[in-house]
C-alpha cells in the first residue's frame, strides 16, 4: 500500500504520534488469517494439495484496525463538489494521507469479506482462479490461445493441466462460471481435449415487448444456462449488438 486512501471513521484515536484507524479495503493477510474467518475452506485447499497442485490466496478484502505514524505522514485535503447525478446538495471534504513505502501496522483484523484462490500446476502457475465463497470460477488461463499462436508442445502440456484443474472444479466441486467469457474459455478446452461433437445454431430473435428485454449480458447468461442444463456448452461467434440491450 504505497498510499493510504481509506475513509477514516469517527472512532480513530491518537496516542502520541500514533494514530489508530479503522478502515475497510484490501488487506495483505496470510492464509491463517483468512482461515480464521473461513475455516470451512480448509478441506477445499487440502484437496488441491492432494492432487499435487498448489494454491495462493489473494485479493483479500476486509476491515482492520491499523496504526499510522502521523509525524511522518503527509496529509492532503480534497473537496468534492456535489454529484449532480446523485442529486446531492452539498459537497464533501476528504483527507488523503501518504504514509510512505511501508504498509501500516495491522493491530487487529476485524472482518474478512472476500478473497480469491489461484490454483497452479507444474507447468501452469495460475491455471484458474476461484471465489470459493461465491462458488464461482473467476478466470481461466489463456494458455490455449498461446498454444494456437505459438504451436509449442510445452504450451499444449500446460493447456492440458489447465483443463484438468477446471474440469475438476466444474465436475467434482460443482463451481459455476463467473461470466460467459470464463465459460467460453472452458468450452475451448473441452473442444480441444474431449473431441466432443459440436454444431452451429443460428437464431433470429424478434422483440415482442421492449420492457421485458434483458441486457445483452443477461440474455447470454440465460442462454448459456439453458444449454448447460441440457449438457451443452455455448459460444457466441458474433459480437455484441449495438446498444445496451439487444434491440436494433
Amino acid at each position: 500500500m504505497d498510499t493510504f486512501k481509506k475513509v477514516m471513521e469517527a472512532d480513530a484515536r491518537v496516542r502520541g504520534s500514533k494514530l489508530k484507524v479503522r478502515f475497510r479495503g484490501h488487506l495483505d493477510l496470510n492464509e491463517s488469517d483468512v482461515l480464521r474467518f473461513y475455516p470451512q475452506i480448509s478441506g477445499f485447499l487440502n484437496e488441491i494439495n492432494a492432487k499435487g497442485w498448489s494454491y495462493r490466496i489473494y485479493g483479500v478484502e476486509g476491515e482492520a484496525l491499523v496504526e499510522v505514524d502521523i509525524e511522518n505522514a503527509k496529509f492532503k485535503l480534497h473537496y468534492y463538489h456535489p454529484r449532480v447525478e446523485r442529486f446531492e446538495e452539498e459537497g464533501r471534504y476528504a483527507i488523503e494521507a501518504e504514509i510512505g513505502p511501508e504498509e501500516p501496522n495491522i493491530i487487529r483484523i476485524l472482518d474478512v469479506s472476500g478473497f480469491k484462490v489461484s490454483i497452479g500446476t507444474k507447468h501452469a502457475w495460475c491455471a484458474a482462479s476461484v471465489d470459493p465463497m461465491k462458488g464461482e470460477i473467476t478466470s481461466i488461463s489463456g494458455v490455449l490461445g498461446w498454444f494456437k499462436r505459438e504451436g509449442e508442445p510445452s504450451r499444449l502440456k500446460e493447456a492440458r493441466e489447465v483443463y484438468e484443474v477446471v474440469k475438476w472444479l466444474v465436475k467434482d466441486k460443482g463451481l459455476k462460471f463467473k461470466d460467459r467469457y470464463v465459460e467460453e474459455s472452458y468450452k475451448e478446452l473441452v473442444d480441444m481435449f474431449e473431441g466432443t461433437y459440436k454444431f452451429n445454431v443460428s437464431l433470429e430473435l424478434t422483440v415482442e415487448n421492449e420492457d421485458e428485454v434483458p441486457s445483452w449480458d443477461e440474455l447470454c447468461k440465460d442462454l448459456m444456462r439453458f444449454f448447460k442444463e441440457r449438457g451443452m456448452l455455448m459460444k457466441l461467434k458474433e459480437g455484441k449488438p449495438f446498444g445496451k440491450r439487444p434491440i436494433p
